[in-house]
């Protein structure tokens, strides 16, 4: 029994989920203790609403980079996204709520399709792709706003009441962004898509002999996080109150891949997992406020970001060569029991 108990105990600690976390506890601590502000109420709701928007674009970049993709213009769609829902709500007061949503998702869906196609139909390279869609989809960002911000007094309160409450006394902000970590949890681990998805970014041509569409499955999780970008610009809207095209959602597409590859997620694809992707979601999060509670300036905050993207790249080549030595290993003891 205790072998059973150790055994548990060591594959816990030697998953990278709990490392994110200890880390996440220690981050707590030491701003905690040097500005007791940092746990003041309203600073730990500043903390979670950020970081639910995160989480949202983050679960749909996860897919996308497990497939060796990349999506650099999610920052681009969620500005999209905000701007065209917030024109049609000051044109139409009375518009539904869930009509806006749905408006949002589909304008980011939209980006998204059009992200799947260039990568996939037309063979461009995913971080050429969307950072040449980064520019158009910013450009369209002023184009349809005529360079016209969208001011508090336009956004309908029942899309600012996203961010403070639900029937449930939990934020529909958080809600979503849950949901949207238990989608990507359930695609990934209890779908035959979520295997594929795993297959085509493990080995993608030996996915492709074995009959997976390579194609269909990329432009799938490029619409996928466009949506879900989308919904981004709708949680964005519903915590700023305000729509700036120069403003809104620049910028994000960095924190979310940081999140996403601290949180493991392999950026040469294969692997990574909604757990790890919450919990880098956090972990910047708390960075960020910290760093800003305490005083520090934010250009340390790049820096301490910076390094952790280069600490997980280190850590996921380290894992994956011992991964390779172990299975040579046992292939060399098979043929000597041979």
């Amino acid at each position: 029994m205790a072998i059973k108990l150790n055994s548990k105990v060591t594959y816990i600690f030697k998953k990278r989920e709990f490392g994110i976390f200890l880390f996440i506890l220690v981050l707590l601590a030491v701003f905690g203790s040097i500005e007791p502000r940092f746990f003041r109420s309203d600073n730990l709701s500043a903390i979670l609403s950020s970081v639910g928007i995160l989480m949202v674009v983050g679960a749909g970049q996860t897919l996308v980079i497990v497939t060796r993709n990349i999506d650099l213009s999610i920052g681009s769609t969620l500005g999209l996204a905000a701007m065209v829902m917030g024109m049609v709500a000051r044109s139409q007061p009375d518009f539904p709520i869930p009509g806006l949503i749905l408006i949002a998702m589909v304008v980011g869906g939209i980006c998204g399709l059009l992200n799947g196609f260039l990568v996939s139909y037309g063979k461009i390279p995913s971080i050429i792709a969307t950072l040449g869609t980064l520019a158009i989809i910013r450009g369209a960002v002023f184009v349809v706003s005529n360079n016209v911000q969208i001011d508090p007094n336009d956004v309908p309160k029942g899309i600012i009441s996203l961010s403070i409450t639900s029937p449930i006394g939990i934020p529909w902000l958080l809600i979503f962004a849950f949901l949207a970590i238990v989608l990507v949890w359930y695609i990934s681990s209890q779908t035959l898509l979520g295997k594929r998805i795993y297959a085509v970014g493990s080995n993608p041509e030996g996915a492709i002999s074995r009959g997976l569409s390579f194609n269909k499955i990329t432009i799938m999780v490029f619409v996928f996080v466009g949506v879900l970008a989308g919904l981004g610009g709708v949680l964005y809207t519903a915590r700023y109150a305000t729509i700036n095209p120069a403003d809104v959602g620049r910028g994000l597409e960095f924190d979310v891949i940081s999140a996403v590859v601290i949180g493991g997620t392999n950026i040469f694809g294969g692997s990574g997992t909604a757990l790890g992707t919450a919990l880098g979601c956090m972990l910047i999060g708390i960075l960020s406020n910290g760093l800003t509670v305490v005083g520090v300036s934010p250009f340390w905050k790049a820096c301490a970001t910076g390094f952790l993207i280069l600490a997980a790249v280190a850590i996921d080549n380290l894992v994956r060569k011992k991964q390779e030595e172990n299975f040579l290993l046992a292939i060399r003891n098979q043929r000597a029991v041979k």
